[in-house]
This record gives C-alpha cells, structure tokens and sequence, in this order.
C-alpha cells in the first residue's frame, strides 16, 4: 500500500473533507465550518491523501504564540495506522514555524484513542470543562491538555 502524503487543503478538498467528516462519531462540523479552515488564514486545515482517496484531516488554529487542535478525523479504513499521529505531528510543527509556543485542545473523556495520541504526542491534562458535550444520553466531559512546542 502506497504511503499517504499530507498537504494544506483548499477549497476544492471542503466536499471530501464533509464526506469523511460523516464518518466520525460526532460529526458536528458544516461545510461551512471545514470552508473556513481551508481559507489559510488564521484557521488551517492539512489533508492526507493516497491519490484522490482522502484518508484523514486536521484542524487547527493559531491566534499569535497559542495554537488549537480542533479536530482530527481519520477514516475507519485508515485508523490505527500511524496516520492520525502524522497529522498532529506535521500540524504541530507548523505551527512552531509559524511562531507557536503552545498548542491547546480538547478532547472527550470518552474518547480514549484520541486521549493516548496526545498524551504519545506530549500532551499533558490541564483541566476539565465539566459536562460539555452534549451526548445520546446527556453530557459528556471535556478533557483540557496543552503542551509546548
């Protein structure tokens, strides 16, 4: 199987960046929203692809010297596969580049997957926004972590 490559997306990604974005287990971002992040200005999205299958993605932010994780998806096909930490990795380092010295995110408690890649990648807990996801059957949990770049 052929490596996947990682590239900014644009505007043109926004229609596969929503299809792939269906398959997450809480698909809440628009259109919209995606469009926004593909715009590279203060939002920011990075794309990996293995020829014109889309595999996975990366939100993020950056406002001066803090920068935000936002949202990883990668596809079922394609998870556990070492893609998600390629993603966060190649994110990170563009935002050090950029003028980063810190990134933030949150994450579900429930979510223990992407709960053991930021902690693999660095990141240490902060704090909890008690019962801030709505879920099926109430709240859920949103688990603080930052690290240095």
């Amino acid at each position: 199987m052929l490596p996947a490559s990682i590239r900014a997306a644009g505007e043109e990604d926004v229609a596969a960046l929503f299809s792939l974005n269906l398959q997450a287990a809480d698909a809440t971002w628009s259109e919209q929203n995606l469009s926004r992040y593909c715009q590279g200005t203060r939002y920011r999205c990075l794309l990996a692809e293995r020829g014109q299958e889309t595999l996975g993605f990366i939100l993020y932010s950056q406002v001066c010297d803090e920068a935000s994780v936002d949202n990883i998806v990668v596809a079922r096909a394609a998870q556990r596969s070492g893609l998600g930490t390629a993603l966060l990795n190649e994110a990170l380092g563009a935002m050090a580049v950029a003028g980063a010295g810190r990134c933030l995110l949150e994450v579900r408690r429930s979510n223990t997957a992407a709960r053991k890649l930021y902690a693999r990648s660095g990141f240490t807990l902060d704090g909890v926004r008690a019962r801030y996801y709505a879920t099926a059957r109430g709240r859920e949990d949103a688990l603080l972590m930052s690290r240095r770049l």
